[in-house]
């Protein structure tokens, strides 16, 4: 390990979680950060148990509480969060990443506009990896706005998402990519305000045959991030399921 490198540490859930436990785990490891107390920054990767989520842009034009309810009816759970973003699902076959970083730690000084980029660049090349490197696209280009944050196939379907969180300095929430997920989950809803024809999974943009896991998409993305963000990542065993 480099010492002129920030250390993070990945705790990743080897089984499917309640979004209520996923979040109650970033607690804890957003206050081990803030208090100072030696803890090194987390990267946590989970598969949630299927729940649909809504962020800070949540509006009664998009859902309401009947709506609520209805989406509760199809055995998924529903949270409103602190993030970023719209309305989506997460469930089995979609790996999700939360970076719980300090943007202005000596080894990592990054805008908040930086770190957005770099999470985007992160999702576009691990996608690339899998779809092709001519195929994959990000939501903006040099600071300007093509389509919302994120990675695309084809420049028309999105296959990886972003909803952050920056609060005194520490970034929380993150990106998920769409792996092997049944889409049929998104049929229910406008998936971050889109046509659920812009949707797509990794597995559907490849061959027929073949189902790209979270097992097999993890490893590139952990590669991917720790080269972007020039920083050092540390597996921990801990357990937290």
């Amino acid at each position: 390990m480099n010492r002129g490198r920030l250390l993070v540490e990945v705790r990743q859930c080897k089984k499917f979680i309640s979004y209520s436990y996923g979040q109650s785990l970033q607690s804890h490891y957003i206050k081990c950060l803030a208090n100072e107390n030696g803890s090194n920054p987390t990267l946590l990767l989970f598969e949630f148990e299927p729940v649909y989520t809504c962020g800070l842009r949540r509006s009664s034009s998009i859902i309401n509480s009947a709506d609520i309810e209805r989406l509760r009816s199809l055995r998924a759970d529903f949270h409103e969060t602190d993030r970023g973003g719209l309305l989506t699902f997460h469930g089995p076959g979609q790996l999700v990443a939360y970076p719980i970083l300090p943007l202005q730690h000596q080894h990592l000084q990054l805008t908040l506009r930086t770190y957005i980029a770099r999470l985007e660049q992160t999702l576009v090349e691990t996608c690339r990896e899998i779809v092709g490197q001519t195929r994959v696209y990000p939501g903006t280009e040099n600071g300007r706005t093509v389509n919302y944050a994120g990675a695309w196939v084809d420049n028309q379907r999105k296959v990886a998402f972003m909803g952050i969180r920056y609060s005194r300095g520490i970034t929380s929430h993150g990106v998920s990519i769409n792996c092997s997920v049944d889409m049929d989950w998104f049929d229910h809803i406008v998936p971050c305000g889109f046509d659920r024809r812009h949707i797509t999974s990794l597995s559907d943009e490849v061959s027929s045959a073949r189902t790209v896991t979270v097992k097999e998409i993890t490893p590139i993305f952990l590669e991917r991030f720790q080269k972007i963000f020039n920083i050092d990542l540390r597996m921990n065993d801990d357990k937290c399921n």
